[in-house]
């Protein structure tokens, strides 16, 4: 099989010296015709070394050697990303986890060698890029035809057991299906995904939150092959836990369908997945009824803990649980409008559209179609005191710390917080009080000398 694809001028520079692959991820989303095609590229070089090599590319953008010792050069040109050019390979596993391994490499290795020890038979094609031809040692072209993931060997989830990750991932941003033997394997090596990185699996995660159309789909697999567990143990205990008449699903299956109707926003996604996740320790009867009071509370914390085991960083992880903090809010015809500012100014206008986004993931995984309704007349409340030139925190009031010093003759500290927080609540309830005059005189009244 042959490909179409235009060079660069630095691939036909190298070419010159060598023999020049593009090779794993960059070929398989060629021949499944996926708009990332080319995105990321790698690269195996045979019959050059990476010295000879860079004395080529130097010309042409920037050469860095850190790799070497694995036989790898990273090369950024200046019309795209960075890439990888690596020397054919073989490797071999001494340990569990991909923490322990030999390799051996040579640009005179076949490039077949390199293809068969990788994971998938749909990452194991390289193209020849000086006479478009496919080489394909495992038949990998063929199973993304017929939409299969199959693993390479049998001991490949043992080498590495964060394919088994990956192999999700790629089975639900591509719509594959499992080859039978490589989900029985999945299964058997599922309580080795503990000795990997935790930013290693975090970024498979991410990937499939990203790129797939339904992610949630891929937690709910990972639950059935027994990986979840290990994972996010907090989530996987939600299974088969019954809710209330408003919820037609356990918490673990709603989660899984909110996750999915959340747009493909991050942290979206994220909170759309964990925001029910404090619901299993806060479950209790009362009058007769299923009750999950405070559980936004309680997922608040759990939700804080998962992710800072999987790395993420603080702001991250804070934007998703203030999410979940908020997801419970309760906004309607009975709320004055000071209660719609304290609102805004707890939620913060930045977050306002990513909640909305959360409450209608949430709403339509249940049938909820008035919440959904519902969000549309908050956004019509916040807008009606926005007109009103209110202020939705403590920084939009007319004057400052500064101001309240100068009347006062304290110093910067606690109290002058204290202060300013008292103008706003009373702005909060009538944002005409937000006048520099106004709050001025409120603070000699109150605190004056």
């Amino acid at each position: 099989m042959k490909l179409d694809r235009e060079l660069f001028k630095w691939e036909e520079a190298l070419m010159e010296k060598g023999r020049l692959y593009l090779v794993g991820g960059a070929v398989r989303d060629l021949l499944i015709g996926t708009d990332r095609a080319g995105f990321d590229r790698d690269y195996l070089l045979r019959e050059t070394g990476l010295d000879e090599a860079v004395s080529v590319l130097s010309a042409y953008g920037k050469c860095d050697l850190v790799g070497k010792s694995f036989g790898v050069l990273k090369f950024s040109p200046p019309d795209s990303s960075t890439v990888d050019i690596a020397l054919p390979r073989r490797e071999f596993s001494t340990g569990w986890g991909h923490k322990q391994f030999e390799v051996s490499f040579s640009p005179e290795l076949p490039v077949e060698e390199d293809l068969i020890r990788r994971d998938f038979t749909m990452n194991s094609i390289a193209l020849d890029l000086g006479n478009m031809e496919l080489i394909d040692p495992l038949d990998g072209a063929g199973d993304i035809e017929r939409l299969l993931m199959r693993v390479n060997r049998e001991g490949a989830f043992r080498e590495d057991p964060l394919r088994i990750i990956r192999g999700v991932q790629f089975k639900y941003r591509f719509g594959l299906e499992v080859e039978e033997k490589t989900g029985v394997l999945m299964k058997s090596c599922a309580h080795l995904v503990t000795t990997v990185t935790a930013e290693r699996v975090r970024e498979e995660l991410n990937k499939m939150m990203l790129l797939a159309d339904n992610p949630g789909d891929g937690f709910a697999f990972m639950h059935e092959i027994g990986v979840l567990q290990y994972i996010i143990p907090e989530l996987d205990e939600t299974y088969g836990i019954e809710q209330n008449e408003y919820h037609p699903d356990d918490i673990f299956n709603h989660s899984i369908k909110s996750c999915n109707l959340a747009e493909a926003d991050l942290v979206l996604r994220w909170a759309a997945l964990l925001h029910d996740i404090g619901k299993k320790e806060t479950k209790k009867r009362k009058d007769g009824r299923t009750v999950f009071y405070s559980h936004e509370i309680a997922g608040e914390r759990k939700a804080e803990g998962v992710l800072r085991r999987l790395k993420f960083s603080r702001s991250f992880t804070g934007e998703v649980i203030h999410l979940i903090r908020n997801h419970m809010f309760v906004i309607d015809r009975e709320c004055s409008d000071g209660a719609v500012r304290r609102f805004v100014s707890r939620v913060g206008t930045e977050s306002l559209e990513k909640l909305f986004a959360l409450r209608r993931a949430d709403a339509l995984s249940r049938g909820d179609t008035e919440s959904v309704e519902n969000i549309e007349y908050v956004r019509g409340r916040i807008e009606k005191v926005s007109r009103e030139d209110a202020a939705f925190k403590v920084q939009d009031l007319d004057i400052n710390g500064s101001d309240v010093m100068e009347i006062t003759g304290l110093s910067q500290g606690k109290k002058v917080g204290e202060i300013l927080d008292y103008l706003f609540e009373r702005v909060l309830d009538e944002p005409t009080l937000n006048n520099r005059e106004i709050l001025l005189k409120m603070v000699e009244r109150r605190y004056g000398k």
